[in-house]
């Protein structure tokens, strides 16, 4: 084969080597494209399964609120944030009433639905910065930040109404207890849910579907006072009716809650709303005390009933002044320690004392 011959024939192979070359990095680059695609898909399964895994480490299985880790875990932070900024943070401790009797009466199975609704109902009432935890049994916690003791309370009844409200076909109509309390700088986490608890438990030693607050210690370390003016329950002013003396030490905390406020320059904001919770628990514990005074025959119990009523008018007229930025903190402090709690609690109510006891005697005390 001649020379001129041959070139054509090279040419040929060589474009036939260059496009074998080309096909193999063609399927090459195929199949690199579709190794990347599995990668991926891969990648995309590890980040689904470590998801799930860090849901089931800091949530509750059944209802998807917070465990007690994760609640522990934010609590310590929310606490460390309020005592740089000296902001305000508070708890909500919330146990589902008489659950034992839906278990025993529906079976397990539909006390699951309750508490799966009953968490779904909250979430619908709190704010985005509001968290729910599950913290055991029927019992729900709500960490709520930049809330004082006045907000978590009014958060803490919208929670319960809308429980009661809630529709459960099998079960019926479920209510909730709540304790309240804010953090006091210093205190323990374990202190600060403790008191929340003592609130719990006030809310149904006074008869359950109630929302009851704890303001803060009474004493600080080493029983030194806590504030520079406090009012200090004492045994001599109860009567020995479990309800009444029950809100009566109630309204020395909040009352207190009120003074340190005042004391320690809190915003006009949070004054108010510890007055208004002062005055919430008042106008409750005023009905309730002359239902128990109806039931035991007290004489006087049309005055009794009109100076309880002197004494809303009074602190609805200072609440309204308090909102208007109108009012001195001097009224504040002579109504809640003179008018209420000297002249009324511990002199006024003594009065009625022996009828109370008459009628614990007969065995009919709530």
């Amino acid at each position: 084969m001649s020379p001129s011959e041959l070139l054509p024939l090279l040419a040929l192979v060589a474009l036939a080597a260059a496009g074998a070359g080309w096909l193999r990095a063609m399927v090459q680059g195929r199949r690199l494209a579709d190794r990347a695609l599995q990668l991926e898909a891969e990648l995309d399964r590890l980040r689904e399964q470590l998801r799930i895994m860090e849901a089931q480490a800091t949530h509750d299985p059944l209802t998807g609120a917070w465990n007690r880790r994760r609640f522990e875990e934010s609590a310590g932070a929310e606490m460390a944030l309020a005592r740089r900024r000296r902001a305000p943070v508070s708890l909500i401790l919330l146990d589902l009433d008489h659950f034992k009797r839906i278990n025993d009466a529906f079976g397990h199975g539909q006390g699951d639905a309750v508490l799966v609704g009953a968490a779904e109902t909250f979430r619908e009432v709190l704010r985005t910065a509001d968290a729910l935890t599950r913290w055991g049994g029927e019992e729900f916690i709500v960490l709520s930040p930049a809330t004082g003791l006045g907000g978590a309370l009014s958060l803490a009844e919208r929670l319960r109404t809308a429980l009661e409200s809630a529709t459960f076909p099998v079960s019926g109509t479920v209510t909730l207890s709540a304790g309240v309390a804010e953090y006091v700088e210093g205190e323990s986490l374990e202190a600060w849910v403790g008191r929340a608890d003592q609130a719990l438990y006030r809310a149904k030693e006074l008869g359950r579907n109630r929302v009851e607050g704890h303001p803060g210690r009474t004493t600080g370390r080493g029983g030194e006072a806590g504030g520079l003016l406090e009012l200090a329950w004492d045994e001599s002013y109860a009567s020995g009716h479990r309800t009444v003396d029950a809100q009566h030490r109630a309204l020395f905390e909040l009352a207190n809650a009120l003074l340190s406020g005042l004391l320690e320059g809190r915003p006009a904001p949070e004054v108010e709303r510890r007055f208004q919770a002062l005055l919430d628990h008042n106008v409750r514990h005023f009905q309730d005390e002359e239902d128990c005074l109806r039931q035991a025959g007290y004489p006087d119990l049309a005055e009794h009933q009109a100076e309880h009523a002197r004494l809303i008018q009074e602190a609805r007229a200072l609440r309204d002044e308090v909102a208007a930025g109108r009012v001195a903190a001097g009224r504040l402090v002579s109504y809640v320690v003179c008018d209420l709690v000297r002249d009324h609690i511990v002199h006024e109510d003594r009065h009625h004392f022996p009828y109370l006891g008459r009628r614990l005697s007969g065995g009919s005390a709530s």
